[in-house]
C-alpha cells in the first residue's frame, strides 16, 4: 500500500465534494459542494491518496491577518476503512508543513495551527497529541447548542 500526501487541484473537487458528503460530517450535498469550491478557491487543501486514490483530506485555511502567523485547520477526513493507517497524522503533518511554507513564501513566520474538535472523539484526540498539538481550551456551545469543543494548538 503506497500512501501519499500532496496539495489538491481542481481534478480532486468530485471527490471530495463526495468525501465531505459523508454523514459522519453533517453536511448535505449542497453544503460539501459549497465548502470544497470555496477551499480549492480561496484556502489550502492537502489530500491524502492510497495507491493512487485519494482516501482522505485537510482543509486549512489562514486566520486572521497574515502577520499573525495562524493556520486554522477546518476539517481532517480520511475514509474509514483506511483509519489507524497513519493517513490522519501524514495529513496533519503535511498540512503544519503547508502552513509553515504558505507563511515562509509570504515574508511570515508561521506561529501557530489550530483546530477544534469534539469531546467526545477520543481518537482524533490522541492523534493530535501524538502530532504535538495541545488542549488549550474547551468552547461551550461553539458550533451547537449543548455541544462542547476543544481547541487545540500546535506550536510552529
Amino acid at each position: 500500500m503506497r500512501v501519499e500526501t500532496s496539495k489538491a487541484g481542481p481534478d480532486d473537487l468530485e471527490r471530495l465534494i463526495d468525501i465531505f458528503s459523508d454523514p459522519d460530517l453533517k453536511t448535505s450535498s449542497e453544503e460539501a459542494q459549497w465548502f470544497v469550491r470555496c477551499y480549492l478557491e480561496y484556502h489550502h487543501v492537502i489530500v491524502g491518496r492510497v495507491d493512487g486514490e485519494i482516501q482522505g483530506a485537510c482543509f486549512w485555511r489562514v486566520e486572521g491577518e497574515r502577520y499573525c502567523g495562524l493556520g486554522w485547520i477546518e476539517n481532517i477526513w480520511v475514509e474509514e476503512r483506511y483509519r489507524r493507517l497513519g493517513l490522519a497524522e501524514k495529513l496533519l503533518r503535511r498540512s503544519a508543513e503547508d502552513i509553515r511554507t504558505f507563511y515562509e513564501e509570504n515574508g511570515f513566520k508561521a506561529r501557530k495551527a489550530i483546530l477544534t474538535t469534539q469531546v467526545d472523539r477520543a481518537a482524533a484526540r490522541r492523534l493530535y497529541e501524538k502530532v504535538g498539538f495541545r488542549c488549550a481550551a474547551e468552547l461551550e456551545d461553539l458550533y451547537g447548542p449543548g455541544e462542547p469543543d476543544l481547541l487545540y494548538v500546535l506550536n510552529l
